[in-house]
């Protein structure tokens, strides 16, 4: 318990004891129904380079209320398509994503600890369900090639506009590589006007709390 103590006290510190109570709560019942342990923070000051840590996010893993949010929203066709996480971490979207019916799943992570992290994850899961596909890839999002069967996307922040404006290229390259639905889950969606001005529509959207947000983006 000592780890989700730690956890309260963070986000109590940051956000206050309301949120800290909610998050806390559904952490606890998350990482029990799914059978997982990603629970924590991490600076990343040993793993990234200074350049790097300028643009993208701390690891911190997406709360389970909107994570479930964006999930929900998700359509049977959807589940037919390869989910990517872009930011993976330890892998508790893959994991979830696994649980909901995706058979094809993908992450990346700029960290090699997370990476590392994120294998064992795969691993697990890969034991767990039977017909199921993890490509798992410690790589720059800037750098990385969306494979065609791509989706849906998860998104939690996990870099600022700069980079997100050149992953946004990347994705329109695959959409010209081949023409396709593709679905954004976007958690805490604070770049949301860039993927607005590329010609993605948002479809929903919530608020709770003042600071949990989630959105759904599409491009038909």
């Amino acid at each position: 318990m000592m780890r989700y103590l730690l956890y309260f006290l963070y986000v109590g510190w940051h956000w206050g004891l309301d949120l800290a109570f909610f998050i806390v709560r559904h952490e606890i019942r998350g990482e029990k129904k799914y059978g997982i342990r990603t629970i924590g923070t991490d600076n990343l000051s040993s793993d990234v380079s200074k350049e790097d840590r300028k643009h993208i996010a701390m690891y911190e893993p997406v709360n389970y209320y909107t994570a479930t949010w964006l999930f929900d929203h998700l359509q049977p066709t959807d589940l037919s398509t390869t989910l990517l996480d872009v930011g993976c971490g330890k892998g508790r979207v893959l994991a979830m994503g696994a649980a909901y019916g995706f058979t094809a799943l993908a992450g990346i992570d700029l960290s090699p600890k997370l990476y590392q992290a994120a294998v064992k994850m795969r691993d697990m899961l890969y034991n767990r369900y039977q017909n199921i596909r993890i490509n798992v890839a410690c790589q720059d999002a800037r750098a990385y090639t969306i494979p065609e069967t791509v989706g849906v996307i998860f998104l939690f922040n996990p870099f600022d506009h700069v980079i997100m404006e050149e992953f946004i290229a990347k994705v329109q390259e695959s959409l010209r590589r081949k023409q396709r639905p593709i679905k954004i889950l976007y958690a805490n969606p604070q770049c949301k006007q860039q993927w607005l001005d590329a010609g993605f529509e948002e479809t929903d959207s919530f608020v709770k709390m003042n600071f949990l947000r989630g959105s759904i983006l599409v491009k038909a």
